[in-house]
């Protein structure tokens, strides 16, 4: 007679399956990836604590994975990617519900070029964490990486709707409509992120490329120049896991980082308390305590902002800053000669500092200098053509002492790019246009500039221009 387990299968089968489950358990287990070896001696002394502490945490812990994952955060936050895959790779593994490591691994792929994997990763972390906007981002980055661009326009316009990354979608389905050779598609795209995002310079680039395949070659130069001012500035989308993990590291050039991170997000207490620690590790942080004279002043921290610039006017580096800073940080004091002082004491350190000698001929209007304060905008703008704001001021200098024609040229030059910023410049460019005696083409100008305002939500601006309209009528 055959015997019966207690799950009500006969014996012999029941033996028969063991081997096979057995089997099947080993299978498993080895394909979980073993732990990396990392070598810590390659490693600076500061960082040999913090990565042996995590490596003794997941070795103690080899089969649970938030301490896997934890070594890998600690070895991605000192920038070891291949180590950090792995043990992201055996954490995942270990939890497959658990979107967190699934997504870590795919940045982590990114930075080793390996866009298909990665793809693969944040595909599977979203099937996970549906919300998360950071993983949908950088599925659509990945797969224009792997060159899958109907998937990634795909990804790049659901992104469209969130406010956070719609500047990102814009320049993403840009680059796809380029990588097509839709260019005039593509420049739509850009300019609209360049409207979401001013001073988005990938944006900038990828208009300049396109500009350039249409045989638009001045509009292209225009373009590029802008994307040297403004270089890698990129519009943040809040990624609370990476900033887990560069949060793991304190040493100065990582804290300096991530306070100038938390101010571009608006966070001036984090980026005061970063700035700060940077200093703490390093006291011969010039720039930390440049940066800190702005962040004091913008939280009216006047005493420590100026302990600052002294500190920094001791070490005799980043005079020009400095002096700047603190010019600015007198200026919202209401400070005005001693700011028209600081501002001096700028271009006397640098006479190329356009954002100084913008700033003098500002305070030199109110005292009523107007020829002197004309002579310190057209030297902003020689220093630095793509200063549009001194570009503006020196135009409407020009239009008040009558020299109408080189206030049009000056304002011509402000058309592009269509930003916040626009309206008011077209609008000054259509009062010249009207004062040299080209009524008609000055009412077409007013018309666009009011569109823009319109566009960007400027109302005020609006209710003037519809006012000196109606009396040009």
């Amino acid at each position: 007679m055959v015997g019966w387990s207690a799950q009500g299968l006969p014996l012999v089968l029941l033996l028969a399956l063991l081997p096979l489950r057995v089997a099947a358990q080993t299978n498993a287990a080895a394909s979980v990836p073993a732990l990396p070896s990392v070598v810590l001696e390659t490693f600076p002394e500061s960082a040999r604590v913090a990565i042996q502490r995590a490596i003794d945490l997941a070795k103690a812990h080899a089969d649970d994975a938030a301490a896997c994952g934890a070594l890998g955060m600690t070895l991605q936050a000192w920038e070891q990617w291949e180590t950090a895959h792995t043990a992201y790779e055996r954490a995942s593994r270990l939890s497959a519900q658990d979107a967190d490591w699934l997504y870590l691994d795919g940045v982590v792929l990114q930075r080793l070029g390996r866009p298909a994997d990665a793809s693969e990763r944040f595909q599977r972390a979203l099937t996970l964490a549906p919300e998360s906007v950071t993983a949908s981002a950088r599925l659509a980055e990945a797969l224009f990486d792997a060159g899958d661009l109907e998937a990634s326009r795909r990804a790049y316009t659901a992104l469209s709707g969130e406010p956070s990354a719609a500047p990102v979608s814009a320049l993403g389905l840009g680059r796809v409509a380029a990588r097509a050779g839709r260019h005039e598609d593509a420049v739509g795209h850009f300019r609209q992120a360049i409207a979401l995002f001013p001073e988005f310079g990938a944006a900038y680039y990828g208009l300049a490329q396109s500009l350039r395949a249409l045989g638009r070659s001045e509009e292209a130069r225009d373009a590029l120049k802008q994307h040297t001012t403004y270089g890698a500035r990129w519009p943040a989308i809040d990624d609370p896991l990476t900033a887990k993990v560069a949060a793991l590291r304190d040493d100065p050039r990582v804290l300096l980082a991530r306070g100038l991170r938390e101010a571009s997000l608006g966070d001036l207490p984090a980026a005061i308390a970063s700035h700060e620690a940077a200093i703490a590790a390093d006291p011969k942080l010039a720039q930390g305590r440049a940066n800190l004279i702005s962040l004091y002043g913008r939280t009216a921290q006047w005493e420590k902002a100026e302990a600052q610039y002294r500190a920094l006017l001791a070490m005799g580096f980043n005079e020009d800053e400095a002096h700047y800073n603190y010019g600015v940080l007198l200026g919202l004091q209401k400070r005005w000669a001693e700011a028209t002082a600081a501002y001096r004491l700028t271009i006397e350190a640098n006479p190329l500092h356009a954002q100084a000698r913008n700033n003098l001929g500002q305070l030199l209007e109110v005292e009523r200098k107007f020829a002197e304060a004309t002579e310190q905008y057209r030297l902003a703008v020689a220093a630095d053509p793509l200063l549009r704001l001194a570009r503006y001021n020196l135009g409407r200098m020009l239009l008040a002492s009558r020299q109408v024609e080189e206030a049009v040229t000056e304002f011509d030059k402000l058309r592009e790019p269509r930003d916040a910023e626009s309206p008011r410049y077209w609008y000054g460019l259509a009062v010249a246009t009207v004062q040299a005696g080209r009524r008609q083409q000055g009412v077409a100008l007013a018309q666009q500039a009011r569109e823009l305002a319109e566009q960007f939500g400027q109302q005020q601006l609006v209710a003037a221009i519809d006012r000196d309209l109606a009396g040009l009528k």
